[in-house]
């Protein structure tokens, strides 16, 4: 993506200085995603350094617990949340959210997880558990999610689009169910590469969905993309 900086009000987050790449589809996912008004609790699993936890904080008034298994990165996001505007609203924890005691349950849960399964391991080892599920596969992932949130609970995740059918049938299997999607193409020309979704226990009839793509013609942001991201782009 090109070289941008994140608002947050006063807040700056600068793509070269954060110990892992922030991505745009990152960016759009947390500008879409809306956060009730009676959420008080907010838990981002697998925060990377701390980009969703602190879009969330800066719309809402809840508080954030963001949770990492790498360690560099963790410590990115120490640096980010005490650097924040909201650092009395933002937590984070060193761990695995497979075996972290968390003593709590939220009432919100966000997750931008590992993407791939069973693929061609990366060189890397953080890069092996950002994009890999190595730690965390989708199925574990839904548990987590099932035991960690409020029984009205909402979550939201963001996944490569081929993975959409394979997590809802899994997700319905807990009785998950989508109450709006996202699908994000890179141009208008481009197929779909990201899908978006929160989910909800009711299996509500009156599904949202919305399309974006990133960049329209002449290699610029698209209106849409725009609107969403203006909030936290400090030049857009």
């Amino acid at each position: 993506m090109s070289n941008h900086y994140f608002q947050f009000k006063q807040f700056k987050i600068e793509q070269e200085k954060c110990a892992m790449k922030v991505c745009t589809d990152s960016c759009l996912f947390g500008a879409w995603i809306k956060v009730n008004e009676s959420v008080k609790s907010i838990l981002d699993i697998g925060t990377g350094t701390g980009l969703l936890s602190l879009m969330l904080a800066q719309k809402s008034s809840a508080h954030v617990h963001g949770i990492e298994i790498d360690e560099n990165a963790f410590l990115q996001t120490i640096e980010n949340f005490e650097n924040s505007a909201w650092n009395e609203r933002l937590t984070a924890y060193h761990g695995d959210v497979k075996a972290f005691d968390f003593s709590q349950t939220f009432d919100f849960i966000v997750c931008n997880p590992p993407f791939y399964e069973n693929e061609v391991d990366s060189k890397m080892h953080e890069e092996k558990i950002a994009k890999h599920s190595l730690h965390l596969t989708l199925s574990y992932l839904i548990s987590a999610i099932e035991n960690l949130l409020q029984a009205d609970g909402k979550f939201a995740i963001l996944l490569p689009y081929y993975r959409k059918d394979e997590f809802e049938k899994l997700a319905a299997q807990h009785s998950f169910y989508p109450e709006q999607t996202l699908f994000i193409k890179q141009t208008p020309a481009h197929d779909f590469f990201r899908y978006a979704a929160l989910f909800t226990k009711e299996n509500t009839p009156n599904m949202q969905h919305e399309e974006i793509s990133i960049k329209a013609k002449g290699n610029v942001y698209s209106d849409e993309a725009i609107a969403l991201l203006k909030p936290y782009y400090l030049y857009l």
